[in-house]
């Protein structure tokens, strides 16, 4: 390995598989090759007058395939590091047959400098894993090299919804962007980061934390 690739590589922390794919899961591997993407086909990808809408960590890809079917007319992309949970969304993918949808099985940050400036009008980051321990608050997703990197890639005016169910993740997410003067939180009230935007769908993340009695946050950032 050069130093360049040194430089730009990134630690991943946790599994990349789970149990074993289903014969269907691995199916839907084969045949929704399609839907995978390379980084160096992203400035073509992108080269739209679609709205582009990047979700970083679709789990099962249910908010994903939702928001797909719904509005036919954007572009979506999804990134997500988990072999099984690419392998649940290509097959729902398949199942839909959708074609505004490109996914990226690996880790986002590898592609975020593959993006032109200003492409992207919305990005959502649901239920990331929040490293709750102190000594590994490094390994979230959200850092201020990350947000100084999707800030140059995001539309004026384009949005950023986070969600979680953990305390800890709240508060670091609030400290965050309030030291990244080029976000603004759309909250008016309580209610606006108590409940789900109309744009987003349960998951079984969501529902997970309900049916354990903890408060998802919802938290909406403009990009001035």
């Amino acid at each position: 390995m050069n130093e360049n690739e040194t430089r730009n590589s990134y630690i991943f922390y946790g599994r990349r598989k789970g149990r074993s794919l289903s014969k269907s899961c691995q199916l839907a591997l084969i045949e929704g090759v399609k839907y995978l993407i390379k980084k160096e086909e992203l400035s073509n990808i992108v080269n739209t007058e679609k709205r582009i809408i990047l979700e970083i960590g679709f789990g099962d890809g249910k908010n994903l395939i939702n928001s797909a079917r719904i509005n036919t007319n954007a572009l979506y992309i999804g990134a997500d590091p988990f072999l099984n949970t690419t392998a649940r969304c290509l097959h729902k993918l398949l199942k839909y047959n959708l074609n505004n949808v490109v996914i990226w099985p690996d880790d986002v940050r590898k592609i975020l400098k593959y993006f032109p400036r200003k492409s992207i009008s919305e990005i959502k980051i649901l239920f990331p894993d929040p490293w709750p321990k102190k000594k590994h608050q490094n390994r979230r997703l959200i850092q201020d090299e990350f947000l100084k990197t999707i800030g140059s890639i995001m539309k004026n005016e384009g949005t950023i919804t986070i969600a979680t169910d953990e305390d800890r993740l709240k508060r670091w997410i609030l400290e965050k962007f309030q030291k990244y003067k080029n976000f603004e939180w759309e909250a008016k009230c309580s209610k606006d980061w108590q409940s789900r935007p109309i744009d987003c769908y349960e998951t079984k993340y969501e529902f997970k934390s309900i049916i354990q009695k903890r408060n998802p946050s919802w938290f909406v950032f403009k990009k001035k």
